[in-house]
């Protein structure tokens, strides 16, 4: 196409791949955001006349018009879908020269698409504002927002340019694999055709035929990586504060959690355990003996994770800074100085973490407090985020070296965060190879799943960023990010009982559940505010803590097939359209809806019930859906319903147990008309034996009838055996004792409650 050269690749039955290269430049399609890069070849059928090439591979085809050229998606049912607008297509423009900038980055690269009425788009990864992005534009470019960010600032600390269209049931997707800045118009300037354009650089997407969205999240996790199974310990309760200021008051609240046992199973140390702010170092008058206080804490079932920013301090008796001083590792000036910048310990120089070099030096850093017992790191600062000026970020024309292609910043801003999360986890892999890496990061880009969780950044103590989380995490795990939370509390400003309350009937319920708070603010420990909220808050942590068999579950899907732990109801009910409006709710896994309030002094709620039989989790009331209800909420009951005939296994209550305690399992079943199931996963909970065959899948069954219940336990695939002797089937709602039960064609005796109609039959393991 003139100068230009377009290839369009087949590379799955599912999955195409289109590229523009300008000016003779080389086809490459290597980015950090793709993990897979090497594909099986997949038959196709191409033909060509008229004036138009067509790529068919059974599931879908793609058809390309050459004079002028124009790109459509078609799949089996003939279906078409990310069709070129006709007039506009995709390529480049010109823009006004700013400093000679243009002439480094490249003409702006711009694809256009036809919206057809009724398609709605989602994902976009972390953003502010609604579930639904249709008839919105989308920014993406990494910042450290002030404040108080609001649904205006729609471009915060992760880009993910990848969307999920939905339509009639159906589901395609696009990811415009380009890291310089991005913006996505989906139908906003012009309600028949959306726009997906980049400010320099090759133009490269990747479409997703689908149709359903599991086998488009599916495809787009295998395209850009999976979540890594994480340590179990990981999805527990964790506690963090900015900052608990020195051993003793670590200790001081480690043993309050003990004392009053309330679940708890991570503590997080922010940026004043450090010496002046230096990084990978102790304050040793803070914090004189680290290694004898994480052991003490371990032995209290404690893991510990501290914090770690980008930012070096430029001292001359500083080793870190002297070791990337004198091997080159730091950020460059245009004209070949080290670039610095301040943030918290004043003056700093910057990794170039393009380089495998600096990754691999700065990882080999973190062997300092692994030794000291230092069992996860969280990544933060690294949009980057900058002091001078305030909120703001590394000039465009700062130079990464990497491994000999220099980029400028503009090139690789929104890749730092997740290379920075990178060397961490290939650091924790290669220095503690027998366990499962634990790393967060504030900041990244698509593919961050790969390396790191990520949590949505410094949030407020408001109703409105309660609500606003929401929306926020079901698109991300809509866009392959699906261990994250919101900070439970909010950070910035005072919280208060009702609403740190409700946050927890939330935060329970997210992938990464931590309550995190600022300086200077009102403490958030779930004991802060007395009776009733120690009580209530704690009652959602031990339902959390119970919980785990079912999220690890999920989890292990997710590691699998991309699914969202997290979910928005249209994922399970795509041909509801009336679950595509509902942004207030969501799915935890397939079993679980959750419906919390966000609404000061509210104590009812709508809830909008998919289709399918569902069980108020607290009074046991039966709801047919689809269906409209006022659901009652007093604080401490939020709206939470239970999938009829699905198994969801429990451990026993606990009060803060770390690791999986041995007796017994519980499957809470809660039985209506019909059949239902769910396959257990479980193995060791760290390491990776589990590759090797090293873990337990187990498909359970429940079947309701009128006059019968049947639920059966398979045989158990893999060769982890559990430590247990026990699982008892908990059977609620049922409303007289049974006539009889057996087990393996024996009858047995179980126990039942009238007054909570349920029925209990313990089976050996």
């Amino acid at each position: 196409a003139g100068t230009a050269t377009v290839e369009v690749a087949a590379l799955a039955p599912d999955l195409f791949r289109v590229g523009l290269f300008l000016n003779g430049r080389p086809l490459d399609y290597t980015s950090e955001a793709i993990a897979k890069m090497e594909w099986e070849l997949t038959q196709v059928q191409s033909s060509s006349a008229n004036g138009e090439l067509s790529l068919c591979t059974g599931a879908a085809r793609v058809r390309i018009s050459l004079d002028p050229l124009r790109i459509r998606f078609e799949d089996a049912s003939g279906r078409v879908f990310a069709e070129d607008d006709p007039e506009r297509g995709m390529g480049f423009f010109a823009r006004p020269k700013v400093g000679g900038r243009e002439e480094a980055l490249g003409p702006a690269v711009r694809l256009y698409k036809r919206h057809p009425a009724g398609e709605r788009y989602f994902g976009c990864g972390e953003r502010t504002g609604g579930l639904e992005k249709t008839a919105s534009h989308q920014i993406f470019w990494n910042i450290d927002p002030p404040g108080g960010h609001n649904p205006g600032h729609n471009n915060l600390y992760t880009s993910i340019p990848f969307i999920v269209a939905m339509q009639d049931g159906k589901a395609w997707g696009l990811f415009l694999a380009n890291t310089y800045h991005v913006e996505f118009d989906l139908a906003h300037e012009d309600v028949d055709c959306s726009w997906f354009g980049a400010a320099g650089g090759d133009l490269i997407y990747y479409v997703f035929c689908g149709p359903s969205i599991r086998s488009v999240l599916d495809r787009y996790t295998e395209l850009t990586g999976r979540t890594p199974m994480a340590p179990l310990w990981a999805l527990g309760y964790h506690q963090s504060r900015y900052s608990y200021m020195d051993a003793d008051e670590l200790r001081s609240v480690a043993h309050e959690f003990r004392r009053r046992r309330i679940p708890c199973d991570v503590l997080y140390l922010d940026i004043h355990y450090m010496d002046g702010y230096r990084v990978f170092t102790w304050d040793r008058e803070r914090f004189p003996d680290p290694p004898q206080l994480i052991a003490e804490l371990q032995e209290q079932g404690f893991h510990v994770v501290t914090i770690i920013d980008p930012g070096v301090k430029v001292d001359d008796r500083y080793q870190v800074y002297l070791e990337g001083r004198e091997q080159d590792f730091f950020c460059k000036t245009a004209d070949g100085g080290e670039y610095h910048n301040v943030v918290w310990p004043g003056l700093c120089a910057f990794p170039d973490f393009t380089s495998s070099a600096t990754r691999a030096w700065w990882g080999s850093r973190h062997q300092a407090p692994l030794d000291d017992g230092v069992a996860g790191i969280w990544c933060d600062m690294n949009e980057p985020s900058l002091f001078v000026p305030f909120h703001s970020t590394m000039p465009d024309d700062v130079v990464h070296l990497g491994d000999g292609d220099p980029k400028l910043h503009a090139q690789i801003h929104n890749l730092y965060g997740s290379l920075m999360a990178r060397a961490t986890r290939e650091a924790l892999q290669a220095l503690c190879p027998d366990r499962r890496p634990f790393v967060i990061s504030r900041s990244g880009f698509a593919g961050l799943q790969r390396h790191a969780l990520l949590w949505t950044g410094d949030n407020n103590s408001w109703w409105e960023h309660l609500w606003m989380s929401v929306p926020q995490l079901q698109n991300l795990g809509l866009s392959g990010l699906a261990w994250v939370g919101a900070d439970i509390g909010g950070f910035f400003g005072d919280t208060n009982p009702e609403l740190l309350t409700r946050w927890m009937e939330l935060g329970v319920f997210q992938p990464f559940c931590r309550n995190h708070s600022a300086l200077d603010t009102r403490r958030q420990e779930p004991w802060a505010f007395g009776e009733p909220y120690e009580s209530i808050m704690k009652k959602m942590m031990q339902l959390r803590q119970r919980l785990i068999p079912y999220l690890y579950t999920v989890f292990e899907e997710c590691h699998r097939t991309g699914a969202p732990i997290l979910r928005p109801l249209f994922f399970e009910n795509p041909d509801d359209e009336t679950t595509y409006a509902v942004e207030d709710e969501f799915l935890l896994g397939s079993a679980l809806l959750i419906a919390p309030i966000t609404r000061h002094g509210d104590e009812y709620r709508h809830v909008y019930v998919p289709e399918g039989t569902w069980f108020h989790l607290w009074s046991g009331k039966q709801i047919e859906g689809p269906s409209h209800i006022l659901a009652e909420a007093p604080l401490g009951e939020p709206p939470i319903y239970v999938r009829a005939n699905t198994p969801i296994p429990l451990w026993p209550e606990m009060s803060h147990v770390g690791e999986r305690p041995a007796d017994p399992l519980t499957l809470l079943i809660f039985p209506a008309a019909g059949q239902g199931e769910l396959t257990l996963y479980e193995d060791a909970g760290d390491g990776y034996d589990y590759q090797q065959g090293f873990y337990s899948r187990r498909r359970i069954t429940c079947e309701t009838s009128v006059d019968q219940i049947i639920v059966r336990l398979d045989e158990r695939k893999g060769s982890f055996v559990p430590e247990r002797k026990e699982v008892h089937l908990e059977i609620r709602e049922v409303p007289a004792p049974p006539e009889s039960v057996h087990v393996n064609g024996q009858q047995i005796v179980p126990e039942y409650d009238d007054g909570r109609r349920t029925l209990i039959v313990r089976l050996p393991e």
